[in-house]
Parts: structure tokens; sequence; C-alpha cells
């Protein structure tokens, strides 16, 4: 059997170990504790900018504004232009497939390539 001596010792070396974990729990919830304070102070040193979202909003109505009023209605020259530039562009790559700096099939596989058929 078990004498008492060593059931006491067994209690006592439980209890010591017992002890030893607590006492590092204990630290390591100080340190925590630590870090904790350190991390706040660290926060509340941190400031955001203030951003003036009004005064931002104000501006781009501006130049939405000046855009807006510098634009004027396309007359028959700026159509007659666009019109005569895309003669010009199909003449220019038609020249470019006779030159030999484009395959011939090129137009076509970049019409459908972009999902125009």
């Amino acid at each position: 059997m078990i004498s008492e001596t060593t059931v006491m010792m067994l209690i006592a070396v439980q209890f010591g170990f017992m002890a030893f974990v607590l006492m590092k729990l204990d630290m390591k919830k100080g340190e925590s504790d630590r870090f904790k304070g350190e991390i706040e102070k660290t926060l509340a040193s941190i400031s955001m900018p203030h951003i003036d979202l009004d005064g931002i909003k104000a501006e781009l109505i501006e130049v939405v504004e000046d855009l807006m009023q510098s634009m004027r209605i396309p007359s028959i020259a700026d159509h007659l232009g666009g019109a005569v530039a895309q003669f010009m562009q199909m003449k220019q790559m038609k020249m470019a497939q006779d030159l030999g700096l484009m395959q011939d099939n090129q137009i076509e596989e970049d019409f459908t390539e972009n999902g125009d058929s």
C-alpha cells in the first residue's frame, strides 16, 4: 500500500506544479496587459485626416458645370470629319495589307475577337 507520507508528498508536488503553472499564467497575463496598453496608446496617437467631402463635392460639381458649359453641339463639319477619318483609316488598313504589313485575315480576326460578328 501507499503510505500517508507518499500521498502527502504527491499532493505537495501537484500543488507546487499547479502554483508554478498559475504563476506563469499570471506573468503572461501581465505581459498581455502591457502589450494591450501599448497598442491602445499607439492607436490613440494615430489620427485620421479630416476629409472635407462637401468641399470635394462642390469642386466636382464646379468641374462638371464648366465642362458642360464648354461643350458645343457637333456641327456638320464634325460629322464630315469623322466620316473622312473612318474612310482614310480603312484605306490605310488596305494599303498595309497590300504591302504585307498585315495578314489578309487579321482584320476579320480582330473584328470577331471583339464580339462583333
